[in-house]
């Protein structure tokens, strides 16, 4: 039988390897946050209008509209109660897609979301977004170094942005 004291120190003791391991780790620089975190592209969420934002995160900012690419976005679709968590859902019938990334016009950094994809990659694509105010809400989609685009606009209760 296990008392109350073994529990406690089994514990502590288990605790304290976790965190020198971490330490030593760390100390090692096998940590460095540049190595653990995925690529930030911080020129393209520091800007303040669509074109820039496009610009710093493809290197174009010319687009396509597209019937092929299609999202719904709040529930029921073009409202949300909440625009610190309004879902955003992106599809399309294109092959090869390379890059996502939602925009919001309205909001202090238009800059929702971006992501790189690999091939195989089959969308739909479900997220959370925050929005500022009734905005439009733009999906980008790069598939053969072209940029197709839709807008859907979304009305906001609470806006989700300070």
């Amino acid at each position: 039988m296990t008392s109350h004291f073994d529990k406690t120190r089994r514990y502590w003791l288990k605790q304290g390897v976790s965190a020198a391991t971490l330490a030593c780790v760390a100390a090692s620089g096998l940590l460095l946050p540049k190595q653990v975190l995925a690529h930030w592209p911080r020129e393209a969420f520091a800007a303040k209008t669509l074109e820039d934002a496009l610009k710093a995160l493809l290197g174009q900012a010319e687009t396509i509209d597209d019937d092929s690419v299609s999202f719904t976005v709040g529930a029921p679709p073009t409202y949300a109660v909440n625009g610190a968590t309004v879902p955003v859902e992106v599809n399309t019938t294109l092959k090869n897609i390379e890059h996502l990334a939602l925009l919001v016009d309205k909001n202090p950094s238009p800059l929702a979301m971006s992501m790189t994809l690999h091939s195989a990659v089959m969308l739909p694509f479900k997220t959370l977004i925050k929005v500022a105010e009734d905005a439009d809400i733009i999906a980008v989609i790069r598939a053969e170094n072209q940029l197709y685009i839709a807008k859907r606009f979304v009305e906001i209760d609470i806006g989700g942005c300070a």
